[in-house]
């Protein structure tokens, strides 16, 4: 048994928030029912060389099943509100407007279904001026005020980063959401709307620099690795060619601690250093000192030592780093899942453990309409003969009518 066990959810979503959200409700137990079309791919599929063998997609998309269905047609969307009848959660992140055009609206699905609980995460929320708005990771950066402080002080322009953090913040948000409503649910036997803005989500990520200003009138910069309350603070150069550690020290008894791991030079005793505010106010020239050190020492060196003296510090790592990091294999941080097309590939695994529930586990990533002639089978009753009927009319898509389809990014 797992904690979603019983609960079904029917998954609309598009790229990455939803997706991933349910990507964990389906870790958690859920059945999760990815609905998909042939002649509308999830634009996940499509940034790669294979519709079903694309890392983005693979990842976002693991313990889930996958129903394709052509919703275009009217028998495809009677076949949809079947499935409704029987779901308990449709979670979606469609460009506003798309679900009402298909009827799956939440006035139009809570008559089919009363208890049914519906998130509908856009990038600007349902509602108001912007919420038709096509959005995307690093706009979500840009307008939620993030972007403006993401990069060095002297960088021509913000700088953001190829990760975009908004939709992976606001897929747990959407998480955190759908376990608060079916709570609500379980006591009262109600569903509920939820509309959450990814905007927002992104806002909550630096709610000190919108407190700052209304309160003191100062508006964020970049300040890269510096801190307003710690020094010193930063990425520090290592022996050895582009290595890195991370050096954070707040207190000035942190301060005593540091100074004694570097063996108490001479310079760490200078009154321009003897508090917070001193260490703050000649920054640049204590990190010019600390740099001299870490540039001679070895990384995981300078982290252990670091560590020892109570100050924390970290060794910058990439992704071959972290596969073979100690602590993160001793996790079992990282498990391999073999796919059909893609084949055996690595994976972040469930990153929690429940003491209830210790067999959490992660499925990979489905083909298009993999699970379509099952899911027709055990929760519609459809015969083999109506199945076989629905996929000749391409009103049902599995695997073997969607073999080729669509165009990837390499044509």
């Amino acid at each position: 048994m797992r904690p979603l066990d019983d609960v079904r959810v029917l998954s609309f979503g598009t790229g990455g928030v939803v997706p991933d959200a349910c990507k964990i409700l389906g870790e958690l137990g859920a059945d999760v029912i990815k609905i998909e079309s042939k002649d509308n791919l999830d634009f996940m599929r499509t940034i790669g060389p294979d519709i079903n063998n694309i890392a983005g997609f693979n990842e976002a998309n693991r313990s889930k099943r996958s129903f394709g269905v052509n919703l275009k047609s009217e028998r495809g969307r009677e076949i949809i509100r079947r499935l409704l009848k029987k779901a308990d959660i449709l979670a979606e992140n469609f460009r506003g407007g798309v679900m009402q055009s298909l009827g799956f609206d939440y006035r139009s699905v809570r008559k089919l279904n009363k208890s049914i609980i519906y998130i509908s995460s856009q990038g600007f929320g349902g509602g108001g001026p912007y919420s038709d708005f096509q959005a995307y990771g690093p706009m979500l950066s840009s307008a939620s005020g993030m972007l403006s402080i993401w990069s060095q002080p002297d960088d021509p322009y913000p700088v953001g980063s190829n990760s975009p953090l908004p939709d992976h913040m606001a897929s747990k948000h959407v998480v955190i959401a759908v376990l608060a409503a079916l709570d609500y649910r379980r006591r009262t036997g109600k569903g509920q709307f939820i509309d959450m803005a990814q905007t927002e989500v992104a806002v909550n990520l630096i709610g000190e620099h919108y407190l700052d200003y209304t309160y003191n009138g100062r508006v964020a910069r970049p300040s890269g690795n510096r801190s307003t309350h710690a020094a010193p603070h930063g990425c520090y150069p290592c022996h050895g060619p582009d290595e890195w550690c991370a050096i954070t020290v707040h207190t000035d008894q942190e301060w005593e601690d540091f100074r004694e791991a570097l063996g108490d030079p001479a310079w760490a005793r200078d009154s321009k250093f003897i508090d917070i505010l001193s260490r703050l106010k000649n920054v640049d020239e204590l990190d010019e000192h600390v740099k001299q050190w870490t540039v001679q020492r070895n990384a995981h060196e300078i982290m252990e030592t670091m560590q020892k003296a109570g100050i924390a510090a970290g060794v910058v790592q990439r992704a071959p780093d972290c596969i073979a990091d100690p602590q993160l294999t001793w996790q079992g941080a990282v498990i391999e899942l073999d796919h059909p097309v893609a084949g055996k590939r690595l994976y972040p695994n469930v990153p929690f453990k429940l003491s209830a529930y210790p067999s959490l586990w992660s499925t990979r990533a489905p083909l298009l309409g993999e699970h379509t002639d099952e899911i027709c089978r055990d929760i519609l009753g459809m015969t083999d003969k109506e199945i076989a009927g629905l996929l000749a009319a391409e009103i049902l898509h599995n695997p073997s009518n969607t073999s080729g389809t669509g165009k990837s990014m390499f044509g």
